[in-house]
């Protein structure tokens, strides 16, 4: 036997060829990992959200009264509004420069609009949209807003906090986390809150299922 044939690459076992393989792999698995670990603020987007969910299905949960902002430069207690409409309602979290998975939500809620002004739903079923970015979502960004999403006022409203402070209890308080994104945008989690006229957080649904919570919210509205 040639004793310099183990040095011939042609010759080379396949075994070392596929561990390679398996070594890249797997490196680019971790780096995928790592990324989104950073991505979602060490994993507590999921986490958040699927804990306040795990909470919200044992027992509603009294939401805290933040002061609300809308595009008339009215401002408003949270829980004086849900007082005021004696409706159930679906809310919702955006900014309003987002065009990723803000603009699924604005889809889904234009669904959920026509949906109720169809049925006649409008004394029972209300949807809300607070943004979480009131340093740039003023009122006229607001009513830009509810412009280009054909928001009925009688349906659909949308919102910010009039302080900035409450920012971070209003997210915990509903599960949701904000990453700070590139070019000043957000990464979020996103899914339907159901309200009840008493302030509590009811039910957390998935946003690509707006019939169930629709049906849901009237079950909570009888």
């Amino acid at each position: 036997m040639d004793k310099n044939s183990s040095l011939d690459p042609q010759k080379a076992s396949p075994t070392a060829g596929l561990l390679k393989t398996f070594a890249l792999s797997l490196l680019l698995l971790l780096l995928g990992f790592g990324l989104l670990f950073v991505a979602t603020n060490r994993g507590q987007a999921f986490t958040t959200e699927g804990l306040r969910r795990s909470e919200v299905s044992r027992q509603a949960l009294q939401i805290p009264n933040f002061e609300l902002l809308d595009a008339a430069h009215q401002k408003m207690g949270l829980h004086q509004r849900l007082n005021l409409d004696g409706r159930v309602l679906i809310v919702d979290f955006v900014y309003t420069r987002c065009q990723t998975i803000c603009s699924a939500l604005g889809s889904v809620y234009q669904q959920l609009q026509t949906e109720i002004i169809e049925r006649s739903l409008q004394q029972q079923v209300g949807l809300l949209s607070i943004s979480f970015d009131p340093a740039n979502d003023d009122p006229k960004a607001l009513q830009n807003y509810a412009t280009r999403m054909r928001m009925d006022p009688g349906v659909w409203r949308i919102e910010t906090l009039s302080r900035w402070q409450d920012r971070r209890r209003l997210l915990d308080s509903f599960g949701i986390m904000v990453v700070p994104a590139p070019l000043g945008e957000f990464e979020h989690n996103a899914a339907l809150h159901l309200v009840n006229t008493q302030g509590q957080l009811v039910s957390i649904m998935d946003y690509d299922r707006p019939s169930d919570a629709l049906n849901a919210a009237l079950a909570l509205a009888r």
